[in-house]
């Protein structure tokens, strides 16, 4: 730290420009006082009220709960009460099941609801709803199951959660009463509740439009949701209830609408019913409330201070102006300092932190207390610690305005260890006789992650350039094979038969057999040039020079243009196969170049060989040229044609350089330089 017996704070504050307080001030703080005085007890009045309104709202939904609670327990209760008076019932005594299902199907008529007689193993003995001797469902829901067998132990009567009837084809609630016959559970006589019965009874009981009601079982299945039964009915909720679950919390309901439920456990079914209030019904209160007080709060402000303005003016009237270039006050420039988008730190001489704004506390995930006085060292990434202090003297030895690390990649460290990439500017300033550097920290974590999908995504795009490519090559060597093979040897076998017919004929026939037969030479000729425009026997069998030799001896045998072809002392079948057809493609199509648009050439010159670390193809023309800067002009594409792009294309998959040179009455040179040792690897 620097001699100085004052703090550094205190020291970093005599940068702050203070300002002077002027008549207007005055008038505005009284103005403010007044104002405050008024509107807080006021506040604390609105505000009382509307959290009084909104205790109100919250106990009416408790009080809602506690309704529908009791109200589908008295349903229950009900069709316990009637099934267990029908299991007292001497027919069940005797065992006479046909006089049983008589009865049982006026009881099932009173109460709206099926009647369902089961033995101990669950086998449907009778059912109000099918004839008697109508066979049950050979499998049962888990759901019922698991009542049956808390049946079993218990000797009471039991109610399941929400299951799918196979009879009835919906959703139901099962209510089973045990049958005893001398002291011993004979049978088990229960029924299915659908579950829109337990929707009408909470349309009755609930009576608000905003408000929500649901149900479910132990399971945590849906018995019904107000006003979305038929959408929720029968599904899972979305919250696991607990034995210690708040009977009051916040949720997001499955529409996105934030709520508070109130919540309740029936001791005699164990289902959680639920009153569901939207947030916004209980802020509403204070919303209002707020927005009143604001209205009105702003109003009386507005009021005021222009009543100050205008006393203020009729004074400096009167007593004369302050100065109007006044300097920012120690405030202002607090506000200023710490209103800066990207982290702000002043170091002192001794590499300490002496100031810095809510950013940086933020970037490095510290409170700014912890920061003050710290070594900077602390927030730079732990490998590049050692080399920071020796630039930082360095700096302090020559200070000027410049970025830190240029060309290097800049990390900082958090509290918790992590790292963030960072680019730091330094401007040196002075205080008196103290140094001290201020440092702005920009988190560019966002852009370096764009980069780095960005060049993912080139990537990627280079790779299905390859692959289509190497389609291309492969469906080219299928068609040239499909061509020589089959359909040359086809033409073969044609003409040795017209052959043979030639003496079978008289003689003025055979001189069209011999012309047919000549036209089918033509024809094979031309096959056998497609087959080797599409690919060369040769780059496979003989190699990429001999190749290369042989097209271009074609090639000039064709056109009538003289063609010189040199290949260095260089084994180009060590090179790869996508490299040597990305030679022989491009060597090719500027050939046909040369025939479309090089008027007038009577030779062309192809040289390979290497340079340095990289193979040059050099393919050039005497013919009449042509403007190069059109190719980089607004109409390139048209003047470059698909040929130029499609060679520039395949050399940069494999990393080559591209370039033409042309002078119209000249010629043309097309140069390529294609590195060697590094090969791509396709996709």
């Amino acid at each position: 730290m620097v001699t100085s017996g004052e703090p550094a704070g205190l020291r970093i504050g005599k940068l702050r420009l203070r300002g002077r307080n002027s008549a207007r001030a005055y008038a505005f703080a009284t103005v403010i006082a007044v104002w405050a005085s008024v509107l807080i007890p006021a506040g604390f009045l609105i505000i009382g009220s509307a959290q009084t309104e909104r205790a109100r709202i919250e106990q009416s939904a408790r009080d809602k709960t506690s309704e529908a609670t009791v109200a589908i327990e008295q349903e229950i209760i009900a069709v316990q009460n009637a099934l267990t008076t029908l299991s007292t019932s001497p027919f069940l005594q005797n065992g006479d099941i046909e006089a049983f299902y008589i009865q049982a199907k006026e009881v099932s008529r009173r109460i709206g609801l099926q009647v369902v007689l089961h033995d101990l193993q669950i086998n449907q003995l009778a059912n109000t709803d099918i004839p008697l001797a109508a066979p049950g469902p050979a499998e049962h829901p888990p759901t019922i199951i698991d009542a049956y067998q808390r049946l079993e132990q218990t000797r009471q009567p039991v109610v399941s959660g929400v299951f799918f009837g196979p009879l009835v084809r919906h959703n139901i609630v099962a209510v089973e009463v045990p049958v005893f016959r001398g002291g011993d559970v004979a049978f088990v006589l229960g029924t299915g509740i659908p579950l829109e019965r337990f929707r009408d009874i909470l349309q009755s009981a609930n009576g608000h439009a905003e408000r929500t009601i649901s149900v479910a079982d132990r399971a945590g299945v849906i018995v019904t949701h107000l006003p979305y039964h038929d959408q929720y009915a029968g599904t899972h909720t979305r919250r696991a209830f607990a034995g210690d679950t708040p009977e009051v919390y916040q949720a997001v309901s499955r529409e996105g609408i934030a709520f508070h439920a109130f919540a309740r456990d029936s001791d005699l079914l164990g289902w959680r019913v639920n009153t569901n209030v939207p947030d916004r019904v209980l802020e509403a209160p204070m919303r209002g409330a707020i927005t009143n007080l604001a209205v009105w709060g702003t109003l009386l402000l507005a009021g005021g201070l222009a009543l100050a303005d205008f006393l203020a003016r009729r004074i400096l009237q009167s007593v004369g102006k302050l100065g109007i270039d006044r300097k920012p006050t120690s405030d202002e420039f607090e506000i200023l300092f710490n209103s800066s988008p990207n982290g702000e730190m002043v170091i002192d001489d001794r590499g300490r932190i002496a100031l810095l704004n809510a950013k940086a506390a933020q970037q490095f995930a510290y409170l700014q207390n912890e920061l003050i006085g710290q070594p900077v060292e602390i927030l730079v990434s732990e490998r590049l610690r050692n080399k920071h202090s020796g630039l930082r003297q360095a700096f302090a030895k020559n200070p000027e305005s410049r970025s830190m690390g240029v060309g290097r990649d800049l990390y900082g460290r958090r509290k918790d260890g992590s790292e963030f990439p960072v680019e730091v500017g330094l401007n040196p300033i002075k205080s008196g006789s103290d140094n001290f550097v201020m440092m702005t920290v920009v988190d560019i974590s966002r852009r370096k992650l764009a980069a780095e999908q960005l060049q993912a995504a080139r990537v990627e795009s280079d790779s299905l350039r390859r692959r289509l490519i190497q389609a291309q090559e492969q469906e080219r060597l299928r068609l040239a094979h499909e061509l020589h093979d089959q359909t040359g040897q086809t033409l073969a076998a044609a003409m040795l038969q017209i052959r043979g017919l030639e003496d079978a004929v008289s003689e003025s026939d055979r001189a069209r057999f011999r012309l047919l037969r000549q036209q089918l030479e033509q024809v094979g000729q031309t096959l056998h040039h497609v087959a080797w425009e599409l690919r060369p026997a040769s780059i496979n069998e003989l190699g990429l020079e001999s190749a290369l030799a042989n097209h271009l001896a074609e090639w000039s045998q064709q056109y009538g243009i003289e063609s010189d072809f040199h290949c260095g002392d260089l084994k180009v079948e060590a090179l790869s196969e996508e490299k040597c057809t990305t030679i022989y493609r491009v060597i090719q199509e500027a050939l046909t170049n040369v025939i479309k648009h090089a008027q007038r050439a009577t030779l062309v010159s192809v040289v390979i060989e290497p340079s340095g670390n990289n193979l040059g193809v050099t393919i050039e023309d005497n013919g009449c040229g042509f403007d190069s800067d059109s190719l980089t002009g607004p109409k390139a594409g048209r003047n470059g044609g698909l040929g130029l792009a499609g060679m520039r294309e395949r050399l940069t998959l494999i990393g080559a350089e591209f370039e033409i040179e042309s002078s119209l009455g000249v010629g043309t040179t097309i140069f390529a330089r294609i590195p060697l040792g590094l090969e791509k690897n396709a996709a």
